[in-house]
């Protein structure tokens, strides 16, 4: 099954129970009846209030969190409810997640750190590569401890990018740097585009990296 979409999300909606009384719960509604379409090789932004749901569709785009209802689309094929395998391999071959608190492993370098995500894909790049592509090669035998926030944030770009993945889901990935990491951030996330085609979405509160996006859905 073809798509001319990469991904395609119809009339999604994620509730949480939460309690008003001793018996009583009612629902809370996190992402009401969301409908987006990805294109392939664009840059999205999703911006909004805090609470407003991005960061929890983007994790259940990126197969990190179930929907209450609604249609996920993959390349037109129906990822709405995939089994544990099929999950799995989406996760490690389709999509690159970067998150705002790096999630590196701290007992490993950061030469292994992207070379750990590398080892479990099927199309991975060269691991040293990656390092490159964000900047950091000389940095391949540090500790994250012995590295910066912005550093830190590098390296997990580079996690995401080591697997050449169809889609890069960012969640406020400029939101723990300060403004000079945060430019380069955006100036690479452009520069993946350009010249790699590479398909990013981008949620977001920075005004100035929600202008560099193709698009933004608010």
């Amino acid at each position: 099954m073809s798509s001319e979409y990469l991904l395609e999300v119809n009339n999604l909606k994620q509730y949480f129970p939460i309690r008003t009384g001793w018996f009583g719960t009612r629902p809370l509604k996190a992402v009401d009846d969301v409908s987006l379409d990805i294109y392939p090789g664009e840059t999205l932004g999703l911006v909004g209030e805090s609470g407003c749901g991005k960061s929890t569709l983007l994790n259940i785009i990126g197969g990190m969190d179930q929907m209450t209802s609604g249609e996920v689309l993959v390349e037109g094929r129906d990822m709405s409810n995939p089994t544990e395998d099929e999950l799995t391999e989406y996760r490690r071959e389709y999509v690159g997640f970067i998150f705002q608190a790096y999630n590196l492993m701290p007992n490993l370098s950061a030469y292994e750190n992207v070379e750990f995500i590398a080892e479990i894909s099927d199309n991975a790049m060269d691991s040293m590569e990656a390092l490159k592509l964000v900047g950091l090669e000389e940095k391949a035998n540090s500790m994250p401890s012995a590295l910066s926030g912005g550093q830190m944030q590098r390296i997990s770009i580079a996690r995401a990018l080591v697997k050449n993945p169809k889609i890069i889901l960012a969640d406020e990935p400029t939101g723990s740097v300060d403004r000079k990491t945060a430019d380069y951030i955006y100036d690479l996330f452009v520069r993946l585009n350009q010249e790699k085609g590479q398909t990013i979405v981008i949620v977001t509160h920075d005004t100035t990296l929600a202008k560099k996006v193709k698009r933004v859905v608010a």
